[in-house]
């Protein structure tokens, strides 16, 4: 009943909730707006890689879910992670220069796989790294950026050596 409650949430991005719902249903994925319920921050896979300290994408999956306290989705194929965050919170991210992290809102939209969806299935890249519960819809905005922050440090460092 839980995955119920938080699925109706993210449809209500959406004018018609039940487009979503059918589209999770025919395809395992619904294309919501971002912006007015939440928005994402778009972690390359190489970053999150680097701030865990691992190159096992069951071990990063693990990290996020730990460290973000929040809902994180997986594009194994785009090889992105983005990490759910609280409307608004665009507005105050700061993209630094050569940075692929953005903090994705409004005019922007994201494939949003079904709540269920907790691994890569063939044909079906997208999938919650860790995914949301009721209530629990946003991650710890604190904790994304000291995340990318870690991560920018040590594939910098990594560069220089």
């Amino acid at each position: 009943m839980s995955w119920k409650k938080t699925a109706d949430w993210y449809a209500r991005c959406l004018p018609d909730p039940a487009a979503a719902h059918a589209a999770w249903r025919e395809h395992g994925v619904a294309v919501l707006p971002l912006g007015d319920r939440f928005e994402a921050v778009r972690i390359p896979d190489a970053l999150a890689h680097a701030a865990v300290e691992s190159s096992e994408d069951r071990v990063v999956d693990l990290s996020l879910t730990l460290a973000l306290e929040g809902p994180v989705i997986h594009d194994s194929r785009g090889r992105n992670r983005y990490a759910l965050v609280e409307p608004g919170t665009a507005e105050g991210w700061r993209r630094r220069p050569r940075s692929a992290v953005e903090c994705l809102g409004h005019g922007t939209h994201l494939g949003v796989p079904d709540v269920g969806r907790d691994r890569v299935v063939p044909g079906r890249p997208l999938y919650w790294t860790s995914a949301p519960g009721p209530g629990a819809y946003f991650c710890r905005v604190a904790a994304v950026r000291l995340l990318v922050r870690v991560g920018a440090a040590r594939l910098a460092e990594g560069a220089a050596t």
